[in-house]
């Protein structure tokens, strides 16, 4: 296994690096339990991160290049799930006007992403099974 290391692989890591010492010394040096908390996320978001980058740095560089098809797929898909939770956020409005709701919709921000995410990864699954993108 070949571990690539130019720039872009480097800076990332230096990131990574930087945040895990970061949230190190926001754990040692500051006290209150706010500085622990942001600390151990920081420290988290490290090791992910560094994960990530050896993930990325162990694969071709040619497997990272995305070829038109895909694109399109991807493309398609985003365009569809947007138009899905468009509706879906109309939906919830009419709903909440006809039977005089106090609907707010902070409350449903979170699940709407779901919504979005959900229907985009099933777009894109099924784009992608179909075959022939135009």
């Amino acid at each position: 296994m070949k571990i690539r290391n130019d720039k872009d692989i480097l800076r990332f890591s230096g990131i990574a690096v930087l945040s895990i010492l970061t949230g190190t010394l926001m754990m040692n040096f500051l006290s209150g339990p706010t500085y622990f908390g942001i600390g151990s996320i920081l420290i988290l978001m490290g090791i992910t991160a560094i994960v990530i980058a050896i993930i990325a740095a162990a694969t071709p560089r040619e497997d990272l290049i995305k070829d038109e098809r895909s694109v399109r797929v991807n493309e398609k898909a985003g365009y569809h799930a947007f138009v899905i939770l468009l509706l879906t956020m109309a939906l919830l409005q009419a709903i909440s006007m006809i039977w005089r709701l106090n609907f707010n919709f902070k409350a449903v921000i979170p699940d709407l992403f779901i919504v979005g995410i959900c229907s985009w990864i099933l777009l894109r699954w099924y784009y992608n099974r179909r075959g022939d993108i135009v």
